[in-house]
């Protein structure tokens, strides 16, 4: 029972229980009663993961944790990560400029577009630059060895052992960034004029050195969603309004619980409507 005393997990579970058990035992009646395929059949998150589970999974607490899981994935760090975009540029308004320049002229030339987005660099340099020097957790790439293992130095990871690769460390190593502890919004933008590097510097590109959506095969399958999300959200935001932090260069310090960091809750900005250009 401490469980209960220390999380709210179980109360969360608990509740997304009470609003989805009846949807999912409304959709195991249609499978049974008409197969795999109904008309009118949804075609959403739940259904996938209904479709695919096996066993135990399938129970409704199961599937209940795998949809608050989905949500956190998705929502919340998206969520996150454009609270600390937000409390950067309201701490510093002088990056409003440039931003809403490049979206107006972008926006001219090609509408809300994907193309559009894959062209505002420095909206992109910008909010990879926020992931670089903060981001939303310490940690990265966490994995836990399957059998032991010996790397090419002589270190020896027994089986069972769980890893994960520092962040920030990472993504402050004067070897890898020029002025590392210096916030550079348009770092990525700069580099990415240069001959073969416009891809490599992109926002969803990762790498050895950049690892805020992880790195190889298992990299952030969602991060192309999530990249486009947050450019379009900064785009908009910059070419209606104006914000600014009560005391102008003061950025929020951030919350951080174990391994994860958050923007700080009760920070607060201030939003007009956009004053001349």
């Amino acid at each position: 029972m401490a469980k209960y005393l220390v999380t709210n997990i179980p109360s969360s579970v608990a509740r997304g229980v009470k609003h989805l058990k009846s949807v999912i035992e409304e959709r195991y009646r249609l499978i049974e009663e008409h197969g795999s395929n109904w008309e009118g059949k949804p075609n959403d998150m739940l259904m996938w993961l209904m479709e695919e589970a096996t066993g135990k999974e399938k129970n409704v607490e199961a599937l209940v944790i795998r949809i608050l899981a989905v949500n956190f994935a998705a929502i919340h760090t998206s969520s996150m990560s454009f609270g600390d975009a937000l409390f950067r540029l309201a701490s510093h308004p002088e990056y409003i400029a440039p931003m809403r320049a490049e979206v107006e002229a972008v926006i001219a030339s090609d509408g809300w577009t994907k193309l559009a987005l894959q062209k505002m660099r420095k909206v992109d340099s910008f909010l990879r630059e926020c992931q670089r020097v903060h981001g939303i957790a310490s940690i990265a790439m966490s994995r836990r060895a399957m059998k032991d293992f010996q790397f090419s130095d002589g270190t020896f990871i027994p089986k069972g052992t769980y890893l994960s690769l520092p962040v920030l460390s990472t993504h402050t190593d004067s070897e890898y960034y020029e002025e590392p502890n210096v916030f550079n919004p348009w770092r990525f933008s700069d580099i990415r004029e240069e001959e073969g590097e416009r891809l490599k510097h992109q926002m969803v590109s990762t790498s050895s050195q950049y690892i805020a959506f992880g790195h190889g095969k298992h990299a952030c399958p969602g991060r192309f969603f999530a990249a486009n999300e947050l450019k379009c959200m900064m785009a908009h935001l910059v070419l209606n309004y104006d914000v600014r932090m009560e005391q102008e260069g003061v950025m929020p310090v951030s919350d951080a619980l174990m391994f994860g960091i958050s923007p700080n809750p009760k920070a607060e900005v201030l939003f007009r409507k956009r004053q001349g250009s």
